[in-house]
């Protein structure tokens, strides 16, 4: 059985499992517009500028634009904002930054919390690769 063949229920079931979404399961969920699956952006306010991946809440934090390896300035900024009482825990988050590095810091968190979540391998620049669309946003 191929990926697209699995149910919605079984891609989100899987990517629990996994603590990972690829791109093309992510498209998959976002068509089937499964109830309570957050699509959640981390990008800094600069990036989500450049558009998100429809259907994704915001949830900027600020990043190290010059060194993009450099996750201090993500991990400080998302532990300052982060509050476990703003997400619901009945919904299921997949985390979405640029690449994948920030999301790992996230996910972490997310966890530790009870919240049910997994990131999107590759983030942005995967989805963009794959030719799909993002959405203009105002922030």
């Amino acid at each position: 059985m191929t990926a697209d063949t699995f149910s919605p229920e079984r891609i989100l079931e899987r990517a629990l499992d996994t603590e990972m979404i690829s791109v093309e399961q992510l498209r998959q969920l976002n068509a089937a517009a499964l109830p309570g699956v957050v699509p959640l952006d981390v990008r800094s306010v600069e990036e989500i500028r450049e558009g998100v991946i429809p259907g994704s809440a915001l949830f900027p934090c600020e990043h190290n634009q010059v060194d993009r390896e450099d996750t201090a300035i993500f991990s400080r900024c998302f532990h300052e904002r982060f509050r476990p009482e703003d997400f619901d825990p009945a919904k299921t988050y997949v985390l979405i930054c640029r690449t994948g590095q920030r999301t790992a810091i996230a996910l972490d968190v997310f966890q530790q919390h009870g919240l049910a979540c997994c990131e999107l391998l590759g983030g942005i620049v995967e989805w963009r690769r794959h030719g799909l669309p993002l959405d203009p946003v105002s922030i």
